[in-house]
């Protein structure tokens, strides 16, 4: 919360719990005869029983509404209160005009309390208190209908009813300025210091009861206008009663004769005016010179930013809303062939024909693997240059304002080509070593079986498991090699991703384990256009890490849900969860967390990093949330149609990459 805001709501509960006080002493002062409580000070008239009952009122009306949600048994309590507020200032202003203050609600009180109704009007009801109270009663009750941009009914009658106890506060204290008689002073004004004071207390604090709207929102807002008025209104208010109040204690010991009052004051006044507007251009200044020094330091970050740019190794072009060239860096002029001054103000077709946004297809290309896209580009001299393109919007400029970052794939192509050949000679060459060790081995094993040498066939399964193991290995190695070159084409159909889980929980989960497990669906989806056989690899793979690290006889839950236009599938297990760390990394290609390594010594950490890969391959997004000691939630998305272009958006949740 701002401090502007903090104050402001701490004013607004500072005058609700000061109104009630106030109004609460008074009430019990009338009922006990106790003159100090009727007046709160010796020196000042008794506040009148209607007084003390309106400020009790509103200022308990205040306190119910403070709450930016409050119950709605205790928001109706305020707004009867309020409106309470509204009937008993309407009755004072009535008991005024009427009986003078000699009948009336205030009769009704002190004939309870046992007093006598005076004759005299020293208890004269003012008609600034009645006018206060029925001005805030309904301003109470509005607090709620405020609006952030614009003022309200409910400010407006705030400020009349400040205007009307100011009028009372100023009257009080600068009466003497213009009064020549020699009267006494705190007895004979048309409303007590103490209730002026305390209904302006309450007025601001049913203005600061929603400091985020109407006119209090512009006082807090960090804004130019909100900054000058935070300095200057409380001084425009308060400094006349403050002058006026320095005034009469100077005319009270006798200092300041009757004739130099008024001509000291208006002097006063035309000096504060100046120091007002002197105030007002120092606090420019200061936000001017801020300003300026922002400035400067913008300049000297685009600078930076541009040298930072321009000595890039990667090309780097900056592009704008309507698609032209802003920036072009050294590397850029290299790669195409053109100057930059050429580049600036060209449409980035110039560069790529097909557009930023054009891309391979999901699965087609390694874009999915490496987080860019592919496309193709064109040089000066009209020859094709294949180029990865990743887009990231540019921190301080409008939000369609991109910087692109084109990267010559064409090494990287021979390379992941050189790569899937030396990944494939070299599967191909242990595969067949392989392959004739594992029939051997259950030729092996069926010998020994029939002699019964059962030590020995133990070993021989030993030896068949480990090839079954290193078989695994290879495949995997295979396979994301596949995954990371883009060169796997999905054989993608149309299923029930319901029916789908519910086959490979039958299928690949131990029948002793699968009474563990819990599918839940959230509505119907419409049939899936995935490749089932990687797919299912996923979902065994998730399945059988939430066995492995969860406590046994725990109950996994796996969960099927439509968000948006995707089917988002989540697997729950109560094991001890995941540190930051690990989370973070764990979709990574050959890690492992130290639960992992202990569990399972035999893995090489590719299980979720190929899940990562098919499923970005799908057009989908997998990632993980965990507390240390809560659990774990693996969740990844699919379309619910076939992506024409991979998708850069970012999931709803961490993202693994």
């Amino acid at each position: 919360m701002p401090r502007s805001t903090a104050l402001v709501r701490a004013l607004a509960r500072s005058s609700s719990v000061a109104a009630c006080l106030v109004g609460l002493l008074v009430l019990v002062g009338w009922a006990l005869d106790v003159m100090v409580l009727k007046s709160m000070g010796a020196a000042l008239p008794a506040m009148r029983p209607s007084a003390a009952l309106g400020l009790l009122l509103g200022g308990a009306a205040l306190g119910l509404r403070l709450p930016d949600s409050p119950r709605p048994a205790l928001q109706r309590l305020g707004t009867v209160l309020a409106l309470a507020t509204a009937l008993l200032g309407a009755a004072s202003l009535v008991d005024g005009v009427i009986t003078g203050g000699t009948g009336g609600l205030d009769a009704l009180f002190l004939r309870a309390f046992g007093e006598e109704v005076p004759a005299s009007p020293g208890l004269a009801p003012s008609p600034l208190m009645g006018l206060c109270l029925l001005l805030l009663g309904p301003a109470l009750a509005l607090v709620d209908r405020g609006h952030p941009q614009r003022l309200s009914w409910a400010d407006g009658l705030v400020v009349l009813a400040l205007m009307a106890a100011l009028t009372g506060l100023n009257g009080f204290l600068l009466g003497p300025l213009v009064t020549p008689a020699a009267v006494p002073y705190f007895q004979e004004r048309s409303m007590g210091l103490h209730t002026t004071c305390v209904l302006m207390l309450l007025a601001m604090g049913t203005l600061c009861a929603r400091p985020e709207q109407g006119l209090m929102a512009r006082l807090t807002r960090d804004t130019l206008g909100g900054f000058v008025a935070r300095r200057l209104v409380p001084v425009t208010l308060l400094g006349p009663p403050v002058l006026g109040l320095t005034l009469v204690l100077i005319h009270l010991t006798g200092g300041l004769s009757h004739d130099a009052k008024l001509p000291l004051f208006a002097t006063v006044v035309a000096a504060g005016g100046a120091t007002l507007v002197l105030l007002a251009a120092r606090a420019l200044d200061v936000l001017d010179t801020e300003r300026m020094r922002a400035t400067a330091a913008l300049e000297a970050s685009e600078e930076r930013f541009r040298t930072f740019l321009d000595t890039a190794p990667d090309p780097m072009v900056v592009v704008d809303a309507t698609g032209h060239v802003r920036f072009a860096n050294a590397e850029a002029e290299r790669v195409f062939g053109y100057r930059r001054e050429a580049l600036l103000g060209r449409e980035v077709e110039l560069l790529v024909p097909e557009g930023l946004q054009g891309a391979t297809p999901a699965g087609e290309g390694p874009a999915r693997a490496t987080g860019g896209r592919l496309v193709t580009g064109q040089r000066q001299d009209g020859t094709s240059v294949p180029l990865e393109v990743r887009l990231s919007p540019l921190e301080g400029g409008d939000d369609a304002t991109r910087i692109a970052v084109l990267r010559d794939v064409t090494e990287r192509r021979d390379l992941e080509k050189l790569r899937e050949e030396y990944v494939g000679l070299i599967s191909h060459d242990l595969r067949n070593p392989l392959n004739t060790i594992n029939l051997r081995a259950h030729l092996l094993q069926r010998a020994l079986h029939e002699r019964k040498l059962e030590r020995e066939g133990h070993m021989a399964q030993a030896i068949i498991h480990n090839v079954e193991w290193m078989s695994t290995m290879i495949e995997e190695l295979l396979e994301g090699s596949r995954l990371e070159s883009g060169r796997v084409n999905l054989r993608r159909e149309a299923c029930d991703l319901g029916r789908f889980l519910e086959e490979v929980l039958e299928r690949d989960v131990p029948p002793d384990a699968r009474e563990r497990f819990r599918l839940h669906r959230t509505g119907s989806l419409p049939p899936v256009p995935m490749d089932a056989a990687r797919l299912e690899r996923v979902v065994t793979n998730l399945l059988t890490n939430a066995l492995k690290y969860s406590p046994q006889g725990t109950p996994v839950d796996v969960r099927l849900a439509a968000v948006h236009d995707h089917a988002v599938v989540s697997v729950t297990n109560q094991g001890t969860g995941l540190s930051p760390r690990d989370a973070a990394r764990l979709f990574d290609k050959y890690y492992r967390t130290e639960d992992g390594r202990s569990a399972d010594g035999k893995g090489l950490g590719l299980g979720l990093y190929i899940s990562r890969l098919i499923v970005e391959a799908h057009g989908g997004h997998i990632w993980v949330e965990s507390e240390p000691g809560r659990g774990v939630t693996f969740f990844f998305s699919v379309p619910l149609e076939t992506p024409a272009t991979p998708t850069e958006s970012e999931p709803p949740r961490q993202r693994a990459s």
